[in-house]
Parts: structure tokens; C-alpha cells; sequence
């Protein structure tokens, strides 16, 4: 090779790695700044901490007293006595307005508030009424004066909250990066770390300081934390039929009274469209169209056979209440050909074929377009019954349960590409924090049998961001005493069915004796949680109380376990537990031997709660559902992958 042409390729691949190697500092950097403008955001909020905006103790308290006055008078008015009464008894406002008229101590009016706010979140019926609610509302602005209403202590939680802030985007002491000469990467912080955040911003919200600070933070993480999407082939295959329609002829053209038979032979195919907002979907019509017919014209009689195409297409447009469709459009080809002329004369046989022949091009004409107005009428006819079709009202389903319960509305979208139906979801609380950006695209997510998801090779995928349960269940959760029967319950909540109907596990039930139920006080912080990172799931929950019988711990406990994706022989994927569970007691001090004998039980408890296999079943569709090619089919999933706090679950 010349020196030149090798000095060349060499500068060109040094130029190749400088742009990239100048590209990945540029991005740190942006991230960098990114951490140093909170940074210094931090120090800004706590120079400006202004105790006149701290919420009043003596205004939120004479709300409360008026909202439970106004929600009792509620119930006198329009319920019976009986039931006001059952009302009362469970709302039981007594302690509250016992501790608020004695004026108690921070604490006792702080507690009794609590239970109050947790009897107003509930699947009980009545609870999403809007008297309840604003009942509910008017208890956490008072919870949130007696933390800061009093100045000074307020303002020493606050200044305590932004220091931790500070303290967690800081580089860790035992980096290199501790010379402060580079604050953390957001990429960089955990799920727990996270969390954290979430609860020091819904505290300085709360307290109606650092509202720049917040306003950034809430904005950096407010991508959709759930997303969904279905394979267009799933959709293609759903609408794709085959056309055979046989019809009788009997029309008159140009005089002539022509009988016989005509079929069309075909395929009826959808294909989506690029859409933001709703679904688009275009159906069309590609077929073969024959004739064999025999004319009447006076005492003459002619045979024909006629060859065509016909198309026709028309767009739909789905929203999620139902279809609307466009204007449909069709085209026809058409040729002729007589086969035989029929009458006693030659002469009249040979005049008869030349009209014919001068005849021909406007009777195809004529014929044409007569059989594109049937297709298109009849092609209209049969997508109009789609466009008729609307969908359940999901919103007024979800609503009252969602305010029972106190959960945020999810705001979503829908879309299609050419290639996918998806739906984005963002469920988040009014400060809480959702995803920091997109999902890990599918092309990225392995399957058992290809290095990635790609359009064809799939069914349908969902991918789930671990901030979701900070944005629902947590509050629910919070403070609340569960068995292991209702822990079973939640951890179906994540959608993954578990292994404890197994007939192994069901045999060996029955033949070993049942360990001794316990219960767990969920802690207010992060009382359960998921992280999806470096391909490990890792389900947990932290607890501050533990008893089983006549024993009882205490003190603050955290358990975890750890799941990884695998392939199975038959092509699926699951995930399997460590087979160890992590067990941890935060605080630092040493259990007692009374406790470390306990310890023993919790692991045994904690271990039989979480399953050694998720998502290792297949599963049928209903045979009910109106989409003939997917009723009844089985599913299984294939592809699984935990990255970047994203679950994503590809199922074929």
C-alpha cells in the first residue's frame, strides 16, 4: 500500500476518534452542568427560604375542623340516618377534633390526622365523593403546617432536606471524583437515591419553598413512566380475510340484456400509518375480478368473458372511544372479450361482431365504471360497521377507583408507526417524579432467540418504569399492617403472575407443615419498590415493625429479592430469584439475642413470600374476543431485559 493512501486512512481514523471522543465529553459535560445548575439552584433556595410562606398551622387547622363539619353535614343531607351514622363510625372524626379542641400536642393532632388521612384512601365505595376529597385534601395541608408551620423549626427541616439534596448529587467520598471537582451524573443515581429526591422535593412543596429548585427537578423527571405497544402484524393479521364473492349478472348495456355470473377472488389487508394522538389504519381491497355472461339483443345472442382489477382503500382513524372513518376509494380495471356470437344467419352473425367490436370501448367504459361504484359502495358498507364500534370509557372506569384511593389519573397517548400500535402513560402525583427520559428502545431488549425486538418477531411488550410505584402505592401503603396474604395480593399488583399455584409447590404444601403467619407495618418511606438495573429486578419492601405469635421486632427492617432474566429450552424467557434473600436491618445497631432468634423466622416468612419463578407461564386469550385470529391463542413470554430503572416484557 503507498505511504500516502496509509497516512491518509491513518489521519482519517485519528479525525473518526477525536469527533467521538470530543462528542461523549460534550455530553458529560451537558450532564455536568446539568448537576451544577442544581447545585447552585440549592444553595439560591436555601439564602431565600422565607418562614411568610410557610403554610399556617391556625389557617389549615380551621379548614379541617369546617371540612369535617361540611362533610358530616353532607351526609345528614342527603343520606338516611342509618347510614350517616355507618358514615361517621368509620370516618370516626372524634380523635382528630378531640386533639384539636384540647389543644394537644404537634404529635397527638399529627397522628390523629394520619389515621384520619389513611381512613379516606380505601377501596371502600363512597370514598371517591368529592365532600370526602376535599376532606382529604384539607388534612394533608394541615399535616404539612404542623411539620413547618412553627418558623423556626420549619425552616432548620427545610435547610436539613436541601443540605441532604446537596449531600446526594455530590461526588461520593469514596471516588475519585470526591475533590468536588465533578458532581454526580443523574444517569449515575440510584433508585433509592431517587426516591429520596422525590420525598425532598414533595417536602420543600409542601413547606411552599425552593419553588425554582422544584419546578426543575419535577420537570427533569416527567417523561411517561409506562409504555405499551402491539406488533403491527398482530393488527395486520387481525384484519387480513380472503375475498371470494360470487354474484348473478342481470343488466342491460347499450340495449343488450346481459345474464351470467361474476365473481371477485381477493384479499382485504390493514396496514397502519404514522399518527400521534390516535391510531391510523388503512384498509384496503386488492382483487381479481371475472365475468362469464351471455348477451340478449333481439334474436341475436352473444358469450362473453370479462378480466379485471379492482382496489379500494379507506383510512380509519382510532381513538380510544372509538372509529372514525374517512372517505373510501376504489378503481377497476376491466377487459372484454365475446367468445361466440350466436344466429341462423352468417351475414347477420358477421354485422353483429362488427357493431360489437365499434361498441366494445364504450361498453367497457360503461362496465367499468359500474363495477368500481359496486365496489366501492359495498367496500363502504362493510367498513362501516367498524366506524359504529366504540370502546369503554376507560376514564370513567378508573375515575372513582383512582380517587378512592388517591392515586393520580394517568395522562396518555396513543400513536402508530408504521410498524406498532404504542401507548405512553405518565402516572405520577402532582410532585412526584416519573421517568427522567425514554424507555430503552425494543431493538435493544433481547428475546430468546434473536439479540434484539424487531417488528415481525413480536406480539406485544410493555415497559414499566420503577418510578411508578413511588407515584401510586406508596402513599396507600405507607404506615399500613399487611399479612402475608395480602402481600401475596400486591405482588401481583406488578402484573407478573407467580408460581404459588404450582402443583409441586401445592403437593409439597400439603405434606409439609405451614409456617405460623406474621405481619409487617410497612414503613412511610418507599414501603415497597422495584429496581430494574443492569439486568437484576429486584422487588422489596421495608418495614418498621415485624411479629409472628407472641414475638415482635421492633425496628426498622428492609427485604429484597433479586430476580434475573433466563432462557428456558423451549424458547421463552422467565425470570428466576437468587436463592438468597437480602435481609437487612438499617440503623446500624446490633440486634439482641431475642431479635437475631427472630431474624430466623423473618427469612423463612419472606423466603416462601417471594416465588423462585415469574413470568414463567403461558397464558390464553379469551375465546370471547371479537378478533377471530387472536381468540383463544396462547402467549408466552420471550423477551425480558431490566435496565436504565425500565422493566420491559415481550410476549409472542
Amino acid at each position: 500500500m503507498p505511504s500516502s493512501v496509509l497516512h491518509g486512512s491513518f489521519r482519517l481514523v485519528v479525525a473518526i476518534a477525536l469527533v467521538g471522543a470530543s462528542t461523549c465529553v460534550n455530553q458529560a459535560r451537558v450532564i455536568a452542568d446539568e448537576t451544577t445548575q442544581w447545585l447552585q439552584l440549592i444553595e439560591q433556595s436555601k439564602s431565600e427560604l422565607d418562614a411568610n410562606r410557610l403554610p399556617s398551622a391556625e389557617e389549615t387547622e380551621a379548614d379541617v375542623v369546617a371540612s369535617m363539619d361540611a362533610a358530616e353535614a353532607f351526609f345528614q343531607r342527603v343520606t338516611d340516618p342509618s347510614n350517616h351514622d355507618a358514615w361517621m363510625k368509620f370516618l370516626d372524626f372524634g380523635p382528630l377534633r378531640s386533639a384539636i379542641e384540647n389543644n394537644e400536642s404537634v404529635a397527638k393532632r399529627g397522628n390523629a390526622a394520619v389515621e384520619l388521612s389513611q381512613r379516606l384512601s380505601g377501596p371502600e365505595e363512597g370514598l371517591e365523593l368529592s365532600r370526602l376529597i376535599a376532606l382529604r385534601d384539607s388534612v394533608d395541608r394541615y399535616l404539612a403546617a404542623l411539620r413547618y408551620g412553627d418558623p423556626k423549626r420549619g425552616l432548620a427541616v427545610i435547610d436539613r432536606q436541601l443540605t441532604t439534596l446537596s449531600e446526594i448529587l455530590s461526588p461520593n467520598e469514596d471516588t475519585e471524583e470526591a475533590d468536588g471537582s465533578a458532581p454526580r451524573s443523574l444517569a449515575d443515581l440510584s433508585g433509592e437515591e431517587v426516591a429520596r429526591i422525590e420525598s425532598i422535593v414533595d417536602a420543600l412543596a409542601a413547606a411552599n419553598q425552593a419553588s425554582g429548585l422544584v419546578s426543575r427537578i419535577t420537570g427533569r423527571y416527567s417523561s411517561p413512566n409506562l409504555r405499551a405497544f402491539v406488533d403491527g402484524r398482530v393488527i395486520s393479521d387481525a384484519i387480513t380475510r380472503p375475498v371470494n364473492n360470487p354474484e348473478r349478472v342481470n343488466d342491460c348495456l347499450l340495449g343488450t340484456r346481459i345474464i351470467g355470473d361474476a365473481r371477485v377472488v381477493g384479499n382485504v389487508t390493514g396496514s397502519l400509518l404514522p399518527s400521534e394522538g390516535n391510531v391510523r389504519l388503512l384498509i384496503r381491497l386488492d382483487g381479481q375480478f371475472s365475468t362469464s355472461t351471455k348477451g340478449y339483443n333481439g334474436p341475436v345472442t352473444l358469450r362473453s368473458s370479462g378480466f379485471g382489477q379492482v382496489y379500494a382503500a379507506r383510512q380509519l382513524v382510532i381513538t380510544e372511544k372509538r372509529i372514525f372513518a374517512g372517505e373510501p376509494i376504489a378503481t377497476a380495471s376491466l377487459s372484454t372479450q365475446i367468445n361466440q356470437i350466436n344466429h341462423p344467419l352468417k351475414l347477420v352473425r358477421k354485422i353483429a361482431s362488427k357493431k360489437a367490436a365499434e361498441m366494445k370501448p364504450q361498453a367497457e367504459a360503461i362496465s367499468r365504471k359500474k363495477l368500481q361504484d359496486r365496489v366501492l359502495e359495498g367496500f363502504r358498507e362493510q367498513t362501516d360497521e367498524a366506524s359504529t364500534r366504540t370502546f369503554p370509557d376507560l376514564d370513567a372506569k378508573m375515575s372513582p377507583w383512582l380517587r378512592r384511593l388517591d392515586l393520580p389519573a394517568p395522562v396518555r397517548t396513543i400513536g402508530s408507526t408504521t410498524d406498532a400500535v404504542h401507548v405512553r402513560a405518565t402516572m405520577r402525583r402532582p410532585f412526584g417524579l416519573s421517568a427522567p427520559g425514554e424507555a430503552p428502545s425494543l431493538s435493544t431488549v433481547r428475546t430468546a432467540s434473536s439479540p434484539g425486538t424487531y417488528p415481525g418477531g413480536y406480539s406485544a411488550a410493555v415497559q414499566v418504569h420503577e418510578s411508578i410505584l413511588n407515584n401510586t402505592v406508596m402513599k396507600l401503603l405507607a404506615g399500613d399492617t399487611f399479612t402475608p396474604e395480602k402481600l401475596r395480593d400486591l405482588t401481583s399488583s406488578f402484573g407478573i403472575p407467580s408460581d404459588k399455584n404450582d402443583t409441586t409447590d401445592e403437593a409439597s404444601a400439603t405434606n409439609e407443615e405451614q409456617p405460623e403467619s406474621f405481619e409487617v407495618d410497612f414503613s412511610g418511606f418507599r414501603p415497597v419498590y422495584f429496581e430494574a438495573r443492569d439486568q437484576t429486578l429486584r422487588i422489596g419492601l421495608r418495614g418498621d415493625r415485624f411479629a409472628q405469635g407472641d414475638r415482635e421486632l421492633d425496628r426498622r427492617l428492609e427485604v429484597s429479592a433479586a430476580y434475573r432474566p433466563a432462557i428456558t429450552e423451549d424458547g421463552r424467557m422467565m425470570l428466576v430469584r437468587d436463592e438468597e434473600i437480602d435481609l437487612k436491618f438499617p440503623g446500624g445497631r446490633r440486634l439482641t439475642m431475642t431479635q437475631t432468634a427472630i431474624k430466623a423466622n423473618i427469612e423463612e416468612g419472606f423466603d416462601k413470600l417471594f416465588p423462585m419463578t415469574l413470568l414463567h407461564r403461558e397464558w390464553t386469550l379469551p375465546s370471547t374476543l371479537q378478533l377471530p385470529t387472536l381468540a383463544g391463542r396462547s402467549a408466552k413470554v420471550i423477551g425480558i431485559d431490566a435496565q436504565d430503572g425500565w422493566l420491559t416484557i415481550v410476549v409472542r
